[in-house]
């Protein structure tokens, strides 16, 4: 064998090639023009099938999809494109309804509520993250970021650990990427904390947390209408030293969070 070409397959090549091509060869050799004529003008997109529904209807050619991959195939050619990359859907870290719209607390560090809200000027978005005690309504800590990311949760539950022994406090949050979060969870493992989350699109299964950030909008935002990301800051401290401090509610008997828990010995 020479070339690495069998005997047998040499012959047949000499003998194909001396003799006159065959009215389906010619025919093959015309429709292997007009793919590639398609096949370039396409960008080299389409494959065999689009290239077989174009034949079809611009050229009129009554042609089977097995017939044009033969010929593609013999040409070399395929489309070119990018292969999405296989996306892995993970459910995060979710926890069960622990809370299940039990709202009452007997003393501070007891239920905890968390969510996020957004904040307007202008065009920019800023996040919002706020930490509920039940008991006296307060809100321990607060966290206000540009970016929606898992930093801005955490950032909030460490400054609120700090203010009080949080070991079996039940933190309850939505489904939010942040909450489902490894980073999350660990941190609540670590601080010896109790994960509850709402269930799936159910607002109610946190309804103090969106009632508080309905009323501080309300109070804050659209009455003072903050113009720069720097005054939104300012507002936002304002109202939470002004809620927890001074603003009264009838269901603490009209004292503030932190007077009814003073009031309360707590």
């Amino acid at each position: 064998m020479v070339a690495e070409v069998t005997r047998g397959g040499y012959y047949k090549w000499l003998k194909k090639k001396f003799q006159p091509m065959t009215d389906k060869e010619k025919e093959d050799e015309v429709l292997k023009s007009t793919i590639l004529e398609i096949y370039k003008y396409t960008g080299a997109t389409y494959g065999y099938p689009r290239i077989k529904d174009e034949l079809r209807h611009e050229y009129k050619w009554k042609v089977n999809h097995k017939r044009v991959y033969r010929l593609m195939k013999e040409m070399d050619i395929q489309a070119q494109i990018f292969k999405k990359k296989k996306q892995y859907k993970h459910e995060g870290q979710k926890a069960s309804n622990v809370l299940n719209r039990d709202f009452q607390a007997n003393a501070p560090f007891e239920k905890w509520l968390t969510d996020i809200t957004y904040l307007y000027v202008g065009r920019t978005r800023l996040y919002l993250c706020a930490i509920l005690d039940l008991y006296s309504n307060e809100i321990v800590d607060y966290n206000i970021s540009d970016k929606n990311d898992n930093e801005l949760v955490l950032e909030a539950v460490q400054r609120a650990a700090k203010k009080g022994d949080v070991k079996g406090t039940l933190l309850h949050s939505d489904q939010g990427h942040q909450f489902t979060s490894f980073d999350y969870t660990e941190s609540l493992q670590s601080l010896e904390m109790i994960k509850s989350m709402s269930r799936k699109a159910n607002c109610w299964d946190n309804a103090p947390m969106e009632s508080f950030f309905g009323r501080l909008k309300e109070e804050s935002i659209r009455i003072q209408k903050p113009r720069t990301i720097k005054e939104v800051y300012q507002l936002i401290d304002w109202y939470m030293d002004f809620y927890n401090h001074k603003r009264r509610q009838k269901g603490l008997g009209s004292l503030a969070p932190i007077q009814f828990k003073q009031k309360m010995g707590a």
